[in-house]
C-alpha cells in the first residue's frame, strides 16, 4: 500500500471491551457471519475513549453496568475495502468487567453477543486478525501490547 492513501480513505478512532465474566469473555458479531469482534465501537470528537466505551456498550446493551478496569493495548489495522479505498483503525483495547448476575442482550437487530470460555478464545476468529493473540499473551503478562497488522 501507498505510504499517503486517497482522500477516499479514512481513519476510524474504535475503542473495544474485552468484557469479562468470571472465566468467559463475551464477544459479538454481526448475525449470520463467521467473524467476531470485541464490542465497541467509534471514538467521536472530544470524547475520551473510555467515555466513548462505555456509551458504545449503553448503546449496544441498553445496560450502563459496566467497570473498566485496565488498559490492555493497541492495535492500528490497515486494509483496503476495494481498489480505491483502504481503511485504517486504530482500536484501543480496555479489560471490562461485568458481574456475574448481569445478562448482555443486544439492543441492535443485527447485532449479538455470543459467551465463550476464556481458554477457547484463540480457537475463534476475532478481527482484527492477530489480535486475540496479543490479548492471550496481555492475559499472562498484564503488559499492555502495540500490535500493527
Amino acid at each position: 500500500m501507498n505510504k499517503y492513501l486517497s482522500a477516499k480513505s479514512k481513519i476510524h478512532f474504535i475503542v473495544r471491551g474485552l468484557l469479562i465474566q468470571e472465566d468467559n469473555i463475551i464477544i459479538c458479531r454481526v448475525k449470520g457471519k463467521d467473524w467476531y469482534f470485541l464490542p465497541g465501537g467509534h471514538v467521536e470528537n472530544g470524547e475520551s475513549s473510555e467515555e466513548a466505551l462505555l456509551r458504545e456498550l449503553k448503546e449496544e446493551t441498553g445496560n450502563d453496568y459496566y467497570k473498566i478496569s485496565s488498559f490492555i493495548g493497541v492495535c492500528e489495522n490497515l486494509f483496503s475495502i476495494n481498489e480505491d479505498v483502504s481503511q485504517q483503525e486504530v482500536n484501543i483495547i480496555f479489560k471490562v468487567e461485568v458481574s456475574k448476575k448481569n445478562t448482555i442482550i443486544s439492543n441492535e437487530k443485527d447485532l449479538e453477543f455470543i459467551t465463550i470460555k476464556k481458554r477457547d478464545f484463540l480457537k475463534y476468529k476475532i478481527l482484527p486478525i492477530g489480535v486475540n493473540k496479543e490479548i492471550q499473551e496481555y492475559a499472562k503478562t498484564n503488559i499492555p501490547f502495540f500490535k500493527k497488522i
